[in-house]
């Protein structure tokens, strides 16, 4: 069998040139494309956006940003800084949490906890300290409410007295995820703008400013 030619170190360097080049080519076509999926005007969405949750960002925001996501989700802990750096940069842009826990009990544990929370106006920082690592359950869920200065008697309370409720608000938050054609977390509804996974703030950005346009 005739062997072929070695490979030149110039022909090496064209030929990496030539990689380098398409691969730009395909994250600027990228950047170009519009992010998301533009979920139709239906009861479906509509559902979706009335349904109440925990808020943040700008209480008068002209763009709501849905959040899906769980607490032991690696791809949702990826997304989650470059999510808030997005909508801190905006300025306009209302936080809605729909807390979506798909991986097992301790999950849930955390979700009805970070829930409870909302009650004591600690929401967010109890959701940012479960998204910054480690097991998220319960008790980690009132150790983030703790070092919030909330008050752990006072939230097992909440959960006591509002259990049923809390359970009542997840499963209708696994029904709008399912509904919308959610397969998993992290999923966020911005507007009627659907973007599944985990992106880049730049993204989110561009999501946020799609869904003002289609408003």
């Amino acid at each position: 069998m005739r062997k072929a030619p070695p490979v030149s170190r110039r022909e090496l360097v064209v030929l990496g040139g030539l990689l380098g080049a398409g691969a730009l080519g395909l994250t600027a076509l990228r950047r170009t494309q519009p992010i998301g999926l533009v979920v139709e005007d239906s009861p479906v969405l509509a559902r979706a956006l009335a349904e109440p949750g925990p808020e943040g960002g700008n209480p008068e925001g002209g763009v709501t940003l849905i959040v899906f996501t769980d607490f032991n989700c690696g791809a949702c802990r990826r997304a989650h800084p470059e999510m808030l750096r997005a909508v801190e940069a905006d300025g306009d842009v209302k936080l809605r949490f729909l807390d979506w826990p798909i991986f097992g009990d301790d999950s849930r544990s955390a979700a009805r906890a970070a829930i409870a929370a909302d009650a004591q106006g600690l929401y967010l920082p109890v959701h940012s300290a479960l998204m910054q690592g480690g097991r998220a359950d319960g008790p980690a869920a009132e150790a983030a409410l703790e070092a919030a200065g909330g008050d752990v008697e006072a939230l097992r309370a909440a959960l006591e007295r509002e259990g049923a409720r809390i359970e009542g608000q997840l499963s209708r938050n696994a029904v709008h995820a399912f509904a919308l054609g959610l397969g998993g977390t992290p999923g966020h509804l911005a507007g009627r703008v659907l973007v599944r996974g985990a992106v880049p703030e730049r993204d989110f950005r561009r999501a946020i400013e799609r869904a003002r346009k289609l408003a």
